[in-house]
């Protein structure tokens, strides 16, 4: 029996919340803005674009070209890359351009950027840069002009930015994909129309789309969802007109066709283009190994990784045994237990898969049985003639069969979110979600029935024409430790936006976004994924090229149809933060540049590293171990190694400093023995105040124990 005391009270308790309308509350735990601060560049402002700083554009040239963030992430990573197949992807939105020379009839121009683009990533560069975005097809105009005067901005006329912060499948990630509680994003922008450009833009197109300034997620579906057999049957090389083609003949036209190309995988796999897609593994597990004596894998080649190969010229170099018994029942083999003691070098084996969907559901109890198999051939006995029980292993079709049509919206369901400005004033957000989901009653298969459009905005006048005003867009959730986000799904939240310092709109419940890759190999979505844009939405798949045409499969797809927009106005500053910015944070940051107060960073005190290492090359863990001297030249010194047992000597010097011309064992002058030494690549390290600076690397050719005295000669 329940003590009556304790439940005798009156069990309703409502209490008034002021937290849906106050913009902030009296705390004692806030940090003096006048005093401390936020947490430093790298740990929470990890994006900064300052188009009045030079150092935003690439060689502090006032370009409207490319863009490179201030700041970076101090958990960034970039071991430096060489990618040969960024022309595939890259050709869709600028990264990778090409013209089309006058009697180029066999588009060698067009092939070449396609598959003879390289893109080199310098190791410990962890800038996030960003691109204009242009396009090849010649149907849309792209104008950024960077106007000068007491303020430099940017002016949007219907161009903008875009570019990726992570490379699936390699070790580049300059920002990360999910934060442990909130992210922010800063703006001064002023929406006015100045533009005088004549031409076709996006907003012409699609003035539903008009106004994105801010993009996050993927910038367009998976190119190669599909079977791309070119828009010229027959088409040859050489032709200039219809004759010898069989059908119309493209003024993109090529040899090789889009299904032709693979390229080479991991493990020389050749990757085709086109469906179906491979998954490629490798097995070391004995048990998968041995056993079934046949190796009729999934072709391997010998050509370099990352490369193009025509599906004509793939040699095949597995060398496995064929002596098994049942050599002639059937040729389709998935690589498992392929190898015998004497075949099999230690090494693994490996195995390729490519995408399957089922379409036989027949139980397998009632399609074996009655089939016989006699010694090396397999018949079938006639049986009573139901049908039942009639096949073999040698002779079943299979209950699956490969898929040749990918669905592209799986990869861009809650991965494409963008931020717009309409023309009544009001700001918000526009998402790609998923519509729902089907059940095949036959199946039980689950399918993505499509994709639907969530989105929100505040009043019409939130945002006010011909006048710069400060943006902030806040999402704020529960706290995870960097270890919790690896497997916690994702959470609710709250998302806002913040006028000239206050609260005008907010969404309650609000889903985490999380950036994710696009199913599909490595090498064929690099740059897709994982991007921001800046001044605009994204294109889609609007102006991809492909090998023999353009491919109209690809167009009117979900993100063209609805993220491909651009903000018209300037847009002098953006910041992106992964911490919370507090009230305060906000109000102060919206004074200083309301009072023209000068936010833009200014590199700390200059100088240059020295030290020794025992290793032959050097990563932004090994500066800790360097000495630092201030100086803004390095010529004409000199510094001393110190006594270190067989170790290299190291010196990093500004880029922008004068190079010395030649190391002398000398403390007095350009005098003495020549010091042997290599120049290695450059490396970029975040000074004092976080900005990046860009170092060349000496290193002694050899190894010295004692000390050592180098002389810098001009």
């Amino acid at each position: 029996m329940g003590n009556i005391k304790n439940f005798n009270f009156n069990k309703l308790d409502v209490k008034l919340s002021n937290s849906d309308y106050w913009d902030f509350f009296l705390a004692t735990d806030e940090y003096n803005n006048c005093n401390d601060g936020p947490p430093a560049y790298g740990e929470c402002l990890v994006v900064w674009y300052d188009f009045n700083n030079p150092t935003t554009f690439a060689n502090s040239q006032m370009s409207a070209t490319s863009i490179y963030s201030l700041v970076t992430w101090n958990k960034a990573i970039n071991t430096g890359y060489t990618f040969n197949t960024i022309g595939l992807t890259g050709i869709d939105n600028g990264l990778v351009t090409f013209n089309k020379p006058s009697g180029d009839t066999s588009n060698l121009a067009l092939l070449s950027a396609l598959t003879g683009t390289t893109l080199v990533i310098p190791s410990g560069d962890t800038r996030l840069q960003m691109t204009r975005v242009t396009g090849t097809t010649g149907n849309f105009i792209y104008p950024i002009d960077i106007i000068s005067g007491a303020t430099t901005y940017a002016q949007f006329c219907g161009g903008f930015y875009q570019g990726y912060y992570k490379i699936d499948g390699y070790s580049y990630e300059v920002l990360p994909t999910r934060v442990n509680q909130a992210w922010a994003a800063e703006f001064w922008l002023n929406k006015q129309d100045i533009c005088t450009y004549t031409g076709t833009t996006l907003n012409d197109v699609y003035p539903n789309n008009k106004g994105f300034f801010f993009y996050m997620g993927t910038r367009a579906e998976n190119k190669y969802w599909n079977i791309w057999n070119g828009a010229d049957t027959g088409c040859t090389s050489g032709c200039t007109v219809a004759t010898g083609c069989t059908d119309t003949l493209s003024e993109w036209c090529t040899i090789p066709k889009e299904s032709d190309m693979f390229i080479i995988g991991d493990y020389g796999v050749a990757v085709p283009l086109d469906p179906p897609q491979v998954e490629i593994d490798l097995i070391t597990n004995p048990f998968l190994i041995y056993g079934r004596a046949l190796d009729d894998r999934y072709p391997l080649s010998t050509a370099s990784t990352g490369t193009f190969i025509n599906e004509v010229d793939i040699v095949d170099t597995n060398t496995g045994s064929t002596c098994s018994r049942c050599s002639v029942c059937g040729n389709v083999h998935d690589g498992l237990g392929s190898q015998r003691a004497c075949s099999y070098d230690g090494n693994g084996i490996v195995v390729v898969n490519t995408s399957k969907h089922v379409t036989n559901n027949t139980n397998p109890f009632l399609i074996y049985g009655r089939g016989h198999e006699g010694r090396c051939n397999c018949f079938s006995c006639g049986g009573n003639g139901d049908g039942y029980g009639k096949d073999t292993v040698c002779t079943f079709s299979g209950f699956t069969s490969e898929i040749t049509e990918l669905d592209y919206n799986l990869d861009i369901i809650d991965n494409a979110i963008g931020f717009r400005i309409k023309d009544d004033g009001s700001i918000g957000y526009r998402l790609l979600t998923v519509t729902g989901q089907c059940v095949t009653a036959s199946t039980g298969v689950i399918y993505v029935s499509g994709v639907t459009i969530e989105e929100g905005y505040s009043d019409a006048g939130i945002i006010s024409p011909n006048q710069w005003e400060y943006v902030v867009i806040k999402y704020v959730t529960d706290f995870k430790s960097d270890c919790d986000l690896k497997t916690s799904k994702p959470r609710k939240g709250r998302l806002s936006f913040y006028i000239n310092g206050k609260l005008k709109y907010f969404i309650d419940e609000f889903d985490e976004f999380i950036a994710r890759r696009i199913l599909e190999y490595k090498d064929k979505q690099l740059g897709v994924p994982f991007n921001f844009s800046l001044g605009g939405g994204s294109q889609g798949l609007l102006e991809s090229q492909t090998f023999d045409g353009l491919d109209f499969n690809d167009r009117d797809l979900p993100i063209e149809t609805n993220f491909a927009g651009t903000f018209i106005g300037g847009i002098k500053q953006f910041k992106f933060s992964i911490c919370d910015l507090t009230y305060n944070d906000i109000q102060n940051n919206y004074n200083l540049g309301l009072n023209g107060v000068s936010t833009t960073i200014t590199k700390a005190p200059s100088g240059y590293y020295h030290g020794k290492l025992t290793t032959s090359f050097i990563t932004l863990n090994d500066i800790n171990n360097l000495n630092f001297t201030l100086s803004n030249e390095i010529i004409n010194n000199y510094i001393t190694f110190s006594s270190n047992t067989n170790s290299y000597g190291y010196i990093l010097v500004p880029s922008d400093f004068i190079q010395p011309t030649n190391l002398k064992n000398s403390s007095n002058g350009c005098e003495g023995y020549d010091v042997p030494y290599i120049e290695l690549s450059n490396i970029n390290i975040l000074d004092d105040n976080g900005f990046t600076v860009n170092y060349t690397v000496y290193r002694t050719y050899n190894k010295t124990n004692g000390e050592l005295d180098i002389w810098f000669c001009d």
